[in-house]
């Protein structure tokens, strides 16, 4: 895929609230679909579709772990790529929503 078209591809993916949301989330701990639905009050079949979309795009991956299947963002050998992402992280993480969700998440962690 031309460089170009996939830089607008992982853009376009990530001009949706809940994807960044999720992104955010899993560039601090990798996670569950259970554990995203809990701080992002959410259904677990639309986290599933905002998650199969950043798969789709090679920003997250996943591995089983008996009946869990857990999320993380993927490490890019694309610098670029990488770059792109810890920008977008870095930009976002001090708005209101991320640090709220950044709490929730430690109050998830805390019941486990």
């Amino acid at each position: 895929m031309h460089e170009l078209k996939y830089i607008r591809l992982i853009l376009k993916v990530l001009g949706d609230d809940t994807r960044l949301r999720i992104v955010n989330l899993l560039y601090k701990q990798e996670m569950n679909v259970a554990e995203l639905y809990q701080v992002l009050n959410s259904t677990q079949s639309n986290i599933s579709k905002h998650l199969a979309k950043l798969r789709l795009t090679g920003i997250v991956n996943d591995r089983r772990d008996g009946q869990f299947i857990y999320y993380h963002l993927v490490k890019s050998d694309n610098q670029f790529h990488q770059d792109l992402i810890n920008c977008i992280i870095r930009g976002l993480s001090k708005s209101e929503i991320f640090e709220q969700d950044s709490e929730k998440l430690k109050e998830v962690n805390k019941q486990k």
